[in-house]
């Protein structure tokens, strides 16, 4: 007796099959044979939210306001200053 993912190999895996029943057999199939990629974030003492708080906190404390004037852009506006005697 085949099982159930044995029969979805040998389908795909069949060139006389059309292209997309193999397809599909695949794509079924890939399910059962590569594992999914998952993320997994262990949590110690504080809940999430806490954390998450504290560290946006922690970003903010450190942020510089950098003051400029913005460069023209065509050299026509291009204002030359000079003192006037």
């Amino acid at each position: 007796m085949i099982d159930a993912l044995s029969y979805l190999r040998s389908v795909y895996n069949d060139p006389l099959q059309p292209t997309n029943t193999r397809l599909k057999a695949a794509a079924i199939a890939i399910e059962y044979e590569r594992p999914r990629l998952a993320v997994t974030a262990l949590v110690q003492g504080e809940d999430f939210a806490a954390r998450l708080n504290k560290a946006i906190a922690r970003s903010r404390e450190g942020l510089r306001l950098i003051e400029h004037s913005p460069a023209p852009k065509h050299p026509s506006q291009i204002i030359i200053k000079r003192k006037c005697e």
